[in-house]
């Protein structure tokens, strides 16, 4: 097929040049937007906004649990797929021994108040209004927990063993990324995990720095591995007028541009009837004079075939196990055009529709 008699289809299209994928997916690593420790020994004991977080038993067999929530709604775009979650934090005193710590999810809201215990912080100190404590959820509120201690999921979504001190990664798990899925997309309801480990043996204890620790490299982080949510396509460019439609021809879109899903169809409307076009694609955008309209895609360009027209519209799927199309990875972003023959329009009889811009999700 030719485009015009003096313009080759090779000026049209450039050689097909495979790109670098992107990443499919996309990593945060997210602070923690409130965490406290609750002591056994007294419901009006907290540590709010002190520098430490504590879990175990102390020498004492008294216990302390530390609460951590992250805020992933305020971090994450809305709709990502959350992949992997890792929780790291970072043990400043220890007692002897390694111990496994739990990570369970917490079921009730719960506050973290002005209350910073002095020293070591291992003993905490008089509870602020709205501390979390062992047996108040906001302190001072007349709201207590449903039971002691704190409401939790009764099996873990993650551990580690925790030994002296340094930093530890509680490994992603199905369970840990469903918690956060969860909290992602219902952030009603994330009231983040509470830390503790067996509760078994005196002089257990660990201390992790919390997210006032003066230094933030120690602080609380949660790694989030995420795919981005699938975004509508969009238009852009100029349509020139053509032989069939005033308003000229317009890409539009069938389906989702989810690469997995494969999916995505091109749509093309306002197009001569009976005449031979080509939907095409590259990595950027432009704007410049072509034939009787404007080429709206740059860059190295990968054509999709030739087609008949029928009825003024056409569609396009894109298979992409299938060259050219199995070049466009999860998290890359494409332009599209049709171009068509359109003798009947006069001048270099062809003509091109306006352009679409579409992210590809995984």
């Amino acid at each position: 097929m030719m485009l015009h008699q003096t313009v080759g289809l090779s000026r049209l299209v450039a050689t097909f040049l495979l790109l670098a994928p992107f990443a499919s997916a996309s990593q945060l690593s997210i602070g923690a937007a409130q965490d406290s420790t609750i002591y056994a020994e007294s419901g009006s004991v907290a540590n709010g906004s002190g520098s430490f977080l504590f879990s175990g038993k102390n020498s004492m067999s008294n216990t302390r649990r530390a609460l951590l929530r992250f805020d992933l709604a305020s971090t994450l775009p809305a709709g990502s797929t959350i992949t992997s979650v890792q929780l790291v934090l970072h043990v400043s005193q220890a007692q002897a021994g390694a111990f496994a710590q739990h990570v369970q999810r917490v079921n009730a809201s719960w506050g973290e108040g002005a209350s910073d215990a002095p020293g070591a912080e291992g003993s905490g100190t008089a509870a602020s209004p709205n501390d979390a404590t062992w047996t108040e959820r906001f302190f001072g509120a007349s709201m207590p927990w449903t039971t002691p201690g704190g409401d939790f999921t009764a099996s873990a979504s993650t551990s580690v063993l925790v030994d002296g001190i340094g930093t530890y990664t509680f490994p992603s798990t199905a369970a840990l990324v469903a918690d956060a899925q969860s909290m992602l997309d219902a952030p009603a309801l994330n009231f983040g995990w509470i830390l503790r480990d067996d509760e078994a043996t005196a002089s257990s204890a660990k201390r992790f720095d919390s997210r006032q620790n003066i230094d933030p490299t120690l602080q609380p982080q949660l790694v989030v591995v995420f795919d981005l949510p699938c975004l509508a396509p969009t238009t852009y460019c100029t349509a020139a007028p053509n032989s069939a439609s005033p308003s000229g021809a317009h890409m539009g879109s069938i389906g989702s541009p989810s690469v997995s899903t494969n999916s995505f169809i091109l749509t093309a409307t306002g197009v001569p009837a009976n005449t031979l076009a080509i939907f095409y694609f590259g990595p950027t955008q432009q704007s410049v004079p072509f034939g009787n309209g404007v080429r709206c895609v740059g860059g190295s360009q990968r054509r999709l075939g030739v087609h008949a027209t029928a009825g003024g519209g056409l569609q396009q799927q894109l298979d992409f196990t299938l060259a050219p199309a199995n070049g466009i990875a999860a998290g890359t972003t494409w332009n599209f055009q049709l171009w068509y023959q359109d003798p009947a329009g006069g001048g270099a009889g062809f003509n091109l529709s306006d352009g679409l811009n579409v992210t590809f999700c995984q």
